[in-house]
């Protein structure tokens, strides 16, 4: 039930112990499976569910096992796993917010495990002194116990060959009954469950089969994990398999079925030799709660090396033998408050739920692995794809069906540690992760899908090509870039120019865009004269995924002599183009008020899906006003009081088909730079872009509206009605 006895066990001389697959995986995982569940509950579980339902039980809990030993054994062969068993797995692949997540409530199995077999040696020890108050049994067990825990975690390694002498022969002798009864009972197929339902007894049975993954948590004391792991485990899971398998039925046709369920001891008053089998009882028992808390602080100490839990400087702490003292302390405190849930069969739900968690993870993390068909996926031991897929499936239905609440608790609780860590800024993995490998893999899937399904108004997002040759037009620019795709949409910033203080802060700039979640990369393109980088970034990208459909240039930064040329470049590849007048003082991030100047459209006031130089500007002045609810306002100057109305009514369509929000709608009659210079006030205009470009033109319209002005040419591909 416990991963390990020690991720690392250490001599008298302070050096790493080395185990082979049998001292350091079979024998731990027998020593763990054969325990408090095959002598005190099996019996029970065999007349409250008879043998038919008995096996049911133990096969269904096996089969999820089974399924997670081999992923287990799969990707352990596949790297090298770091301290901490299931939660290193699950940190070295989705990262270090998911391995808390999971190693948390398996940190809280563990402590609270060793609860569940101190309360099955109170039951033995009851067995010789029925008038020993259990409270007092219990406590002095635990205080036992704590006392080897804290003085030496080896002594967990150096008892367990006598341990395993003395469970083979407590199987043994009870296996030896079959020889002391004269005529053997009749195995009942389905029992009538008058004490639990089949689900109660699946969840009061499952602990028993968690153990078999012992040898996880031993990796990093094996000769050769990547041989000892997936040998050690599957053999700890069959031999165990079939001494369950052989325990029911021997309960069915040797002990009476009314006496299975009022006594819990009867292995030991049926076997061959009963006081062996309560000695096999009861220091299997000790065994496993020493094991128990031998392991958690090891997965406490190594989430804490990661601070992936409170007070990590502290628990992190280990003495010059290696040992997480601190750990210890707390886990045992743990085990101390388990204590107070009264009896075994309190206990064993609430491990089923964080184990079932743990396997879950593990299953779909090979899952993963496994389907993404990343090259570095190459386990020595491979299995086939459903096996993962089923042991998940298993683990869902097993939450599902044995939980109280259906699992929602758990859920819940793992949900709420993966939300907290992920907002925790020191938990970053230093390591990589196959979410990249997911995002990737779903990102081709997608570009697939999207290539096959063709270019659609309604898919429309801006998607940036930023040229930027200097420093100060990467900083006039990527302000206004932001500001543009902050909702939606991606930035490639283009370096025009190979230059080492450009480099940087393109890369600052670039991990903040990414910090607040946006799309955003850069790469350098050398160009030889003005304006080449621009069209071979328009050439080179036009085939790629969220490729470029505006072109953002800055009407300050740019050579006037190569703006018709780019410009005219754009439309010719059905980009749109942004040529910006900024303010340099005040760059565009973050919008109040936005106003969209229409041209006079006199006499032809008509709507449709795609309407020139007004798409364009309608979007983004929605993308720019979303994140702040910022004002959005229409306008348009019309040169004849006659067409005022047609103009009021075409904006008020305008602002209703295309779900424009906050919007007003402003029409004015005479010159248009007075009614620029006239309107309310704005953090920038939208205005449309003429085929034929003069700055000096524009740069007077600029002047008139106060604000920094943006003139756009629409690519084609955007449509605000749509």
């Amino acid at each position: 039930m416990a991963e390990a006895a020690a991720e690392e066990t250490v001599d008298a001389g302070g050096q790493p112990v080395r185990f082979g697959t049998f001292a350091g995986v079979i024998r731990p995982g027998v020593l763990t499976v054969l325990g408090a569940l095959l002598y005190l509950r099996e019996g029970w579980l065999v007349g409250n569910a008879g043998l038919g339902g008995a096996l049911l039980v133990i096969f269904a809990a096996y089969a999820i096992t089974g399924a997670t030993a081999l992923s287990v054994s799969s990707i352990a062969t596949n790297l090298r796993l770091r301290a901490g068993g299931a939660f290193a797995i699950i940190a070295t692949a989705l990262g270090l917010e998911a391995g808390g997540a999971i190693g948390v409530p398996l940190y809280l199995a563990q402590s609270i495990g060793a609860v569940m077999y101190l309360y099955a040696f109170t039951e033995g020890w009851a067995y010789y002194f029925p008038h020993h108050l259990p409270g007092l049994v219990v406590a002095g067990a635990f205080a036992g116990v704590a006392v080897l825990t804290v003085a030496s975690s080896a002594l967990a390694a150096r008892a367990q060959a006598l341990m395993l002498f003395v469970v083979v022969a407590a199987v043994a002798s009870a296996f030896g009954g079959w020889g002391t009864v004269e005529t053997l009972q009749v195995p009942q197929g389905v029992g009538r469950f008058p004490e639990g339902s089949l689900l109660a007894c699946f969840a009061l049975f499952f602990p028993a089969a968690t153990g078999i993954m012992v040898g996880v948590g031993m990796s990093g004391s094996l000769y050769k994990p990547t041989s000892s792991i997936p040998r050690g485990t599957m053999t700890v899971w069959g031999s165990t398999l079939a001494v369950y398998t052989l325990g029911a039925v021997w309960y069915a046709t040797v002990v009476p079925r009314e006496e299975l369920l009022t006594n819990k001891l009867a292995m030991a008053d049926h076997a061959l030799m009963g006081e062996v089998v309560m000695l096999g009882l009861l220091s299997s028992t000790l065994m496993a709660a020493l094991s128990s808390l031998v392991a958690a602080p090891r997965l406490l100490q190594a989430m804490a090396e990661h601070e992936v839990v409170p007070a990590s400087g502290w628990l992190r702490r280990v003495t010059p033998g290696r040992e997480p003292r601190n750990a210890t302390l707390l886990t045992l405190g743990v085990c101390a408050v388990g204590l107070t849930a009264g009896s075994l069969d309190a206990i064993a739900p609430i491990l089923t739920s964080f184990f079932i968690m743990t396997y879950l993870a593990i299953n779909v993390v090979v899952a993963l692995e496994q389907g993404l068909g990343m090259v570095s996926w190459r386990p020595r031991f491979r299995i086939p794809t459903f096996v993962p897929l089923v042991g998940a499936l298993g683990c869902v239905t097993a939450l599902v069906l044995t939980s109280p609440a259906g699992g929602l608790p758990e859920v819940l609780f793992v949900s709420g540690i993966y939300a907290y860590l992920s907002r925790r800024k020191k938990v970053d993995t230093p390591w990589d992760t196959v979410q990249s490998g997911i995002a990737k893999t779903l990102a081709a899937w997608a570009a697939l899908k999207a290539a096959q399904g063709g270019d659609s108004e309604r898919n429309w997002k801006p998607d940036l090509l930023v040229p930027v040759g200097s420093e100060a037009e990467a900083k006039a620019l990527t302000p206004l870039a932001f500001a543009v795709t902050r909702y939606r949409g991606s930035i490639k910033l283009v370096a025009t120019r190979d230059d080492a203080g450009l480099a940087t802060l393109l890369d600052d700039q670039v991990a903040y865009l990414r910090e607040q979640e946006g799309f955003a990369s850069w790469h350098l393109m050398p160009e030889e004269r003005p304006g080449q980088a621009a069209r071979l970034s328009i050439n080179a990208m036009a085939g790629t995924f969220f490729a470029p459909n505006l072109l953002v240039l800055s009407a300050r930064l740019i050579d006037p002599a190569i703006v018709q040329e780019v410009v005219d470049h754009a439309r010719a590849c059905h980009i749109g183009v942004l040529l910006a007048f900024d303010d340099p003082a005040r760059p565009t991030e973050r919008v109040e008020a936005v106003n969209v100047w229409l041209s006079d459209r006199s006499p032809a006031w008509q709507l449709s899906l795609q309407m020139t130089n007004l798409d364009l500007p309608v979007l983004l002045a929605y993308l720019l006003a979303v994140p702040e609810e910022a004002a959005i306002r229409l306008g348009t100057v019309v040169r004849s009081e006659a067409s005022l109305e047609d103009a009021r009514r075409f904006l008020a369509d305008v602002i209703e088909l295309g779900r424009v929000p906050r919007a007003e709608a402003i029409v004015q009659h005479g010159g248009f730079l007075d009614a620029l210079h006239a309107s309310p006030r704005a953090d920038v205009h939208l205005l449309g872009l003429p085929e034929t470009i003069d700055l000096e033109a524009l740069g007077r319209i600029h002047a008139a509206a106060g604000a920094p002005c943006w003139f756009l040419q629409d690519s084609g591909q955007e449509s605000a009605l749509a």
